[in-house]
């Protein structure tokens, strides 16, 4: 495999391409078999000379994200979902410049959703946060860096942990308050593996070492907005829930290097139901009434407001109840769903079933506990 080196990193390794750089990572591109495999699964209609065409016809960032990974979205859209929504996003201004945090459901496809949504609106298109891991192919890095992506270094040495973490809030708040421009990233490391949608204190130190003052204006600075992302159905739920038994079987239970581009790959072509997003407002009338003055406790209150944003308008669907009602044994959420309802759950749950390996009962349970968990935090349970 043809993997990236991320030994290194540095403020101008880890940012997305200035315009200037655009004709040169497209000519790049269109040399790679590989892309252009990508390009004809996203658009199956058209000739090559067609989509090298249409490549080639790009010469900034905007032209790149609104000729041609708009059409790409809007296509997966169409073949995938039954429809993308949104709710919320009208309460955010036009001229201000946001940190959107999210529970992280699918590699590519919160981002790509989210920015979609945006476009669609008439904002301007956030920077995205993606971990250097996933970039495990030359074309890979050029593509995503072509779509405003930002390299979060990942499995550094603990040295350079520090380091890193500095470089990257600096480069977050650079963003946000000197080059106007908004940037999405993840509540924690990787996406829910149990739908238990939880921020992680630690991201939100990192937001904060980039200023000396106090750490409170320092998230206000950002003007965080929390997204709740829902899917109804999550295309990588079996992959998630095996995963997840295999951690629990084998501590030191380690990913294949591949998993992660299959994970991209599926979550991309797999059917997912309704896609809905809300955009909650800024939370910094809800920071001025923490007093916290020891760092880390300030740190989980911020991320507590954070986590009630989204599991509050996390939209759930008749999977949620069903998947409920079958982990728990129980008819106690019946009148959220009919008999269509279960029996396609059911359907989708014995496929899933069909394509892993292993202890069957154990992945059932995690698969249905993906579907399940959100209504349980929003229940309190």
């Amino acid at each position: 495999m043809e993997i990236v080196s991320n030994d290194i990193f540095t403020p101008e390794s880890i940012r997305p391409f200035f315009d200037h750089e655009v004709p040169d990572a497209i000519e790049r591109l269109s040399k790679q078999p590989s892309f252009h495999t990508a390009l004809r699964f996203v658009f199956p209609d058209m000739r090559s000379e067609e989509l090298l065409e249409k490549l080639r016809s790009v010469r900034t960032v905007k032209d790149f994200q609104h000729s041609l990974i708009y059409d790409a979205v809007k296509r997966i859209i169409r073949s995938s979902t039954k429809g993308v929504k949104q709710s919320g996003l009208e309460q955010l201004s036009k001229d201000k410049n946001y940190l959107f945090i999210s529970n992280h459901r699918d590699i590519v496809l919160d981002s790509a959703f989210l920015n979609y949504l945006m476009m669609g609106e008439g904002y301007e298109t956030t920077r995205i946060a993606i971990g250097s891991n996933l970039l495990q192919k030359k074309w890979i890095y050029d593509l995503v860096k072509l779509n405003k992506n930002f390299i979060v270094p990942r499995n550094v040495a603990s040295r350079q942990l520090l380091e890193y973490s500095l470089m990257l809030s600096d480069y977050i708040r650079k963003s946000i308050t000197k080059d106007k421009a908004s940037v999405w990233i993840a509540q924690r490391e990787g996406r829910t593996k149990n739908g238990d949608d939880r921020t992680t204190p630690a991201l939100l130190k990192m937001f904060a070492m980039s200023y000396d003052a106090d750490p409170l204006l320092a998230l206000k600075e950002l003007n965080i907005v929390p997204v709740s992302i829902s899917f109804e159905i999550e295309p990588c739920d079996w992959m998630k829930a095996k995963e997840t038994h295999e951690k629990s079987i084998n501590p030191h239970y380690v990913k294949n290097p591949d998993d992660d581009l299959d994970s991209m790959k599926m979550g991309i072509a797999m059917k997912k139901g309704m896609v809905h997003y809300h955009f909650s407002p800024c939370i910094n009338d809800k920071l001025d009434e923490l007093s916290e003055v020891n760092k880390n406790d300030l740190m989980k209150d911020v991320a507590l407001i954070i986590d009630k944003e989204i599991i509050a308008n996390y939209k759930l669907f008749p999977n949620n109840y069903v998947a409920y009602d079958l982990l728990f044994n129980s008819e106690r959420f019946k009148d959220e769903y009919d008999s269509v309802d279960k029996a396609l759950f059911l359907n989708h749950l014995n496929h899933k079933l069909l394509m892993t390996v292993g202890d069957e009962e154990a992945i059932r349970r995690n698969i249905l506990m993906i579907y399940a968990k959100p209504l349980m935090n929003k229940l309190g349970e």
